[in-house]
């Protein structure tokens, strides 16, 4: 089929991987934070638990390549310190550092004068000096968001964090997050997902290429607008082909079964060296073996009885009109009108839902439509309701 559109997107679908063994941090958690490791609770000069904590930090640095030095501080009472204990620890805790694999090279120890009433204590600060420019930001999250090189080396991650090439990045259980892309594209990343961001370059003339693979889940993108000879690429077990500007979510079921729904623009799903053109308010699916699908209509904006605001002691109850040809609901309820953070779905069979609590202060509630296929139509207009207690 020919297309006029001067920008493409193409998504190739992968099987599902298995998921990754949920370990307890040893450290009571850690966190990048503006140069410094942040650690859930005070990290002892030595022990059993140090030692277990320090090689938990050394899979997050080496699994954060832009991280060119590390410095370990002991601070310990400054009795011990001019001792020379301090020093001693601070360059013990380097040692466990060096024998996980982080070059020695990139880690210095010292002993600077602890504060009065701190316990004793090892800190960390780190230099970033990306090799390669960022191609993503985390621009919102709620929930279990990690990112790493492997699945085996993810670790939480918190708003304003880059991403590199090659990099995963996964949501957890009621767990979002929306990527700000190098191109000014938009990518919401809803729960149980797992993605791979791929090279993003930046050409003459608005050129630009985009490579994503969906390995699990469901993205949302706003693709930004690009010049001729641009592409934009999800890549699952087909692929998707749009023109700028185009809004759509693609699916990776676990079934190996690849769905699109196209919500604005126009978009190509191909499978099985066959391709159809999916235009803005359609949808199609590949199952595997199979070409596409034949677009279908998606399910139109439910319409919302309410509440349409107003305070309540505790959670309300919303209603919406019954939508024909809807098997169910989903019901959205975030803290933020643009849904891009905290937000928690919850599935409906019949129009109208008793939202769980208990729950405080404001909140934005929205209504889509799910056929028997599972295809997801558009969103209802959103309302507000506020809980006072």
């Amino acid at each position: 089929m020919m297309r006029t559109a001067p920008w493409m997107m193409a998504v190739m679908l992968a099987g599902p991987p298995a998921l990754a063994a949920q370990t307890q941090a040893p450290c009571g958690g850690l966190r990048f934070d503006s140069g410094r490791i942040v650690f859930g609770r005070p990290l002892a000069p030595q022990g059993a638990e140090t030692d277990a904590c320090l090689a938990h930090v050394a899979q997050a640095l080496l699994a954060r390549p832009a991280i060119r030095s590390v410095t370990v501080a002991a601070k310990l009472p400054d009795a011990e310190r001019l001792d020379g204990q301090g020093l001693a620890a601070a360059k013990r805790a380097a040692d466990v550092l060096v024998a996980a694999g982080v070059p020695r090279t990139r880690v210095s120890a010292m002993a600077p004068p602890s504060v009065e009433g701190e316990p004793a204590q090892l800190q960390f600060a780190y230099v970033e000096r990306p090799a390669q420019p960022a191609v993503a930001r985390l621009r919102a999250a709620s929930g279990a968001v990690e990112a790493g090189a492997t699945e085996a080396q993810l670790l939480a991650r918190t708003v304003g964090d880059a991403l590199y090439p090659g990099e995963l990045l996964r949501t957890g259980e009621d767990a979002r997050a929306e990527l700000a892309l190098a191109d000014g594209s938009m990518v919401r990343v809803v729960e149980n997902s797992l993605i791979k961001v791929g090279a993003i370059e930046l050409m003459a003339n608005l050129q630009r290429k985009v490579q994503l693979d969906l390995l699990r889940g469901t993205v949302e993108t706003d693709a930004a607008p690009g010049g001729a000879g641009s592409i934009f690429e999800v890549r699952t077990r087909g692929a998707v082909a749009g023109v700028r500007g185009t809004r759509f979510r693609v699916s990776a079921q676990d079934d190996g079964t690849s769905r699109l729904e196209t919500l604005e623009g126009k978009v190509a799903l191909s499978a099985e060296q066959a391709e159809v053109e999916v235009s803005g308010g359609h949808g199609s699916r590949a199952k595997p073996g199979s070409p596409p699908e034949p677009p279908r209509p998606l399910l139109p904006a439910p319409t919302l009885v309410g509440p349409r605001g107003g305070a309540f002691a505790t959670a309300p109850k919303v209603s919406w009109r019954t939508l024909e040809g809807a098997a169910t609901y989903r019901v959205e309820v975030a803290r933020t009108a643009d849904f891009a953070a905290s937000v928690q779905t919850y599935d409906s069979a019949s129009p109208e839902l008793a939202i769980p609590g208990p729950r405080q202060g404001k909140w934005f509630w929205r209504v889509m439509a799910v056929d028997g296929d599972g295809f997801v139509g558009f969103p209802s207009k959103i309302y507000a309701f506020d809980v006072q207690p």
